[in-house]
This record gives structure tokens, C-alpha cells and sequence, in this order.
């Protein structure tokens, strides 16, 4: 029974990584690499007034978020900005126009800079990192457990497994660099993450799987 239902697992993984575009999920992990905001006042924020500044950093930090954790098209997430100045506005009129335009703006030059980051590490090598599944989360009076994964990191997972081990929960996934970086750096207590590469190593991936204790990354 228990083969079995690892062959089905295995099944409904192999589907969803065959939705995976894998570009927009490098792309979503150079995210991360782009500098920290620097807002310039400019005629075309005037609608904003002295709010101006805070509404760029909120509608930046809220794209950075959506963008770096989801694994459409960095394109789709506009969203994110355009509720942070949807926000902000409210039923005013006034500069509006002006103000939506110099976001899209905003926005394209971060998705340039994310793709030039991605392409300059591009050549990196991949990287053998190990994740433990995280349980699924069920809040009191919730009649559903709800997945604790980002859509990201599901599509990840599904996309580069290389080994798995049903016992603890964990897969060996071979990633380009900067989403073994992007997983190491968004790792937490319940989905620990850690590189599994040893040098001059014999073992076959699932051994070095099997011997991985997630609990000694975190005591040390």
C-alpha cells in the first residue's frame, strides 16, 4: 500500500511540474538580489502628495513579497502594486493617471533588473539541497488543512525532485543556484533547508538524503 501510494504521489507531482514553467521560478529567486528601494520625488507622484515615498516603498515591498514566492511570470504580479496605489488613492482622480503610469514604469524596471540578475547567475552550478515537507496547517474551527508551501516553493519541489524519503518528509531537489539560494534563505523551523553536497562523497543521492537530520542544521 505504502509503494503504492508513493507511485501515486509521484504521479500528481510529475503533472504539476509538467505546468512549470521553469524561467519565472529563477527569475522569482533573483528577485531577492535587487537593491532596496531608493524613491526619487518626481512631478508624476504628485497625486500622492506627501505621502509620496511611503506609498513607493509599500507598493515595492508588496511586489518584492508577491513576486520572489510565486512561480508565474514576474509580469503577473502587478497586482500587488496597483492595490498598494488603488489604496492609496481611494476615490480621487486628481494625478491618478500620472501616478499609475510612473508605477507600471517602477515596476518594468524591477523586472529588468531581476532578469539581468538572473542571467548573470545563470552559469552558476546547480546545487543539491535537501527540504523537509512542511505538515499541512489546520487553524481551530477550519474544516480544511490548508498547504503551508508557497506556490513557489510547490512548483520547485515538483520540478527538481531528485530523491525522496516518505519516512522523514524530506526530497533532494538539484536547483540552479540562485533558487537553491532563494530556498536556503526563506528556510524555517518547519521546512528546514540545507545544501547536500559532500566532497569527494560516493553515496548516491538517497543515502545522503536518509542520513540528513534537519534537527542537527538547526542546533547548529
Amino acid at each position: 500500500m505504502q509503494v503504492r501510494l508513493a507511485e501515486v504521489i509521484d504521479e500528481e507531482r510529475r503533472a504539476f511540474a509538467a505546468l512549470v514553467q521553469p524561467v519565472p521560478l529563477v527569475e522569482a529567486a533573483a528577485v531577492g538580489l535587487l537593491p532596496d528601494l531608493e524613491f526619487t520625488p518626481g512631478p508624476e507622484f504628485a497625486g500622492l502628495g506627501a505621502d509620496a515615498a511611503k506609498v513607493v516603498r509599500r507598493a515595492w515591498h508588496a511586489w518584492e513579497l508577491r513576486a520572489s514566492w510565486s512561480w508565474s511570470r514576474l509580469e503577473d504580479n502587478g497586482w500587488a502594486v496597483s492595490s498598494v496605489v488603488d489604496d492609496a488613492f481611494g476615490r480621487r482622480r486628481k494625478g491618478r493617471p500620472e501616478t499609475e503610469a510612473a508605477f507600471d514604469q517602477l515596476a518594468a524596471d524591477w523586472i529588468r533588473e531581476a532578469r539581468r540578475q538572473a542571467a548573470l547567475h545563470g552559469e552558476a552550478p546547480r546545487q543539491l539541497v535537501a527540504v523537509k515537507i512542511p505538515a499541512a496547517e489546520k487553524e481551530p474551527y477550519e474544516e480544511r488543512a490548508h498547504d503551508p508551501l508557497t506556490t513557489w516553493e510547490a512548483a520547485v519541489i515538483a520540478t527538481y525532485q531528485v530523491a525522496v524519503d516518505w519516512p522523514s518528509g524530506t526530497v533532494a531537489l538539484l536547483v540552479p543556484h540562485l533558487i537553491g539560494e532563494h530556498l536556503i534563505e526563506g528556510a524555517t523551523s518547519t521546512m528546514p533547508v540545507s545544501r547536500l553536497a559532500v566532497p569527494d562523497s560516493a553515496l548516491p543521492v538517497h543515502a545522503l538524503l536518509r542520513a540528513w537530520r534537519p534537527e542537527a542544521d538547526d542546533e547548529g
